[in-house]
């Protein structure tokens, strides 16, 4: 198993060759970082650390369901989550989404 997660620790992330997103969604999805605090916990890039999932470059479909999923509740691992996507407006959310996507 050691041998295997050091193997796939040194792998580049994919590329998926999502587009990025325009400066006004960007600048919005920035803003609502700003007031959520994503990066207090996917850290600065959106890359995540161990426990805490990668953000940046994720599929923006799944990223999307994801949030989705935290706002009713269907995602239930995490309440915290769920509390901050039911406080950030849809339109962020989505900014957001589209945002990371292209990372």
């Amino acid at each position: 198993m050691l041998a295997i997660a050091e193997y796939f620790s040194k792998k580049p992330w994919p590329d998926l060759g999502q587009p990025r997103a325009s400066k006004e969604i960007s600048d919005r999805a920035l803003s609502a970082n700003r007031s959520v605090g994503c990066t207090g916990c996917h850290l600065d890039h959106f890359q995540g650390d161990g426990t805490v999932p990668r953000l940046a470059g994720m599929s923006r479909e799944y990223l999307t369901k994801t949030i989705a999923d935290f706002r009713t509740r269907a995602r239930g691992n995490n309440p915290g989550m769920s509390d901050l996507m039911l406080a950030t407006a849809p339109e962020d959310l989505a900014a957001l989404a589209e945002y990371l996507s292209g990372l």
